[in-house]
């Protein structure tokens, strides 16, 4: 991976997605893995650039288990690494983490104001980016763009090089972790908390971008490293 710059000196980030073997448009490789928010371990990408066909692996995976008492704790997702946890369904915050109200814990992953949490899964040297009003994509003037349906994601202009690629990596759902719209949306994850979710960059095959929206923490997206 490569350091890219973006404008208006808001950081340089990774020219890939966390997981990617690859930064080409239109790459397979490119895609990556995914991560429910504040979680260390990955859950595996599509293998094509256009459908929603989960890659192949060496092991099992094992079925999604809803968020509970037991099920829904840093012990259990670091314990159970393979197994997706969906999202606590008598809550407002759609997370895998339960709590059994309202409120969430907003410190599993840490924004540039704290120390870098040890679940964060970039590696050394990098951090999961802050997201919101005052994120990287909203300082780098992330906007709608024009899709590229041949590639299946969108080049955003930046500082150096001229432009970086994000493909349309799709998601896991919140509610079972299955694979939907690879090839359709791109939707990548921010240390920051939001109302009752978690801020994200999220763009659609229409050009539509959206650098400040809020999603569910159960969901699985892309993650793009900061460098710190």
């Amino acid at each position: 991976p490569q350091g890219q710059e973006y404008y208006n000196n808001a950081g340089t980030m990774m020219d890939r997605n966390l997981g990617a073997t690859s930064a080409t448009p239109g790459d397979v490789g490119a895609l990556g893995l995914l991560y429910q928010w504040g979680r260390k371990d990955p859950f595996l990408g599509s293998s094509s650039i256009s459908d929603d066909i989960v890659a192949q692996s060496t092991i099992t995976w094992p079925s999604a288990v809803e968020s509970g008492p037991s099920t829904g704790t840093l012990e259990y997702a670091t314990s159970h690494p393979t197994t997706f946890i969906s999202m606590q369904w008598d809550t407002v915050n759609c997370d895998w983490y339960y709590t059994g109200t309202s409120s969430t814990d907003n410190t599993r992953w840490t924004t540039s104001g704290t120390s870098k949490s040890i679940y964060d899964p970039c590696p050394q040297g990098w951090r999961v980016p802050d997201g919101g009003s005052n994120g990287i994509w909203s300082k780098a003037g992330f906007d709608n763009t024009t899709y590229d349906s041949t590639n299946e994601g969108m080049s955003f202009s930046i500082s150096s090089p001229s432009t970086t690629w994000y493909p349309a990596s799709g998601c896991r759902l919140n509610d079972d972790g299955a694979l939907y719209d690879v090839g359709d949306h791109g939707n990548y994850w921010s240390v920051t908390p939001g109302i009752n979710r978690a801020c994200s960059l999220y763009f659609f095959d229409d050009g539509n971008v959206l650098p400040t929206s809020y999603s569910d923490r159960a969901s699985g997206f892309s993650v793009r490293c900061l460098q710190e």
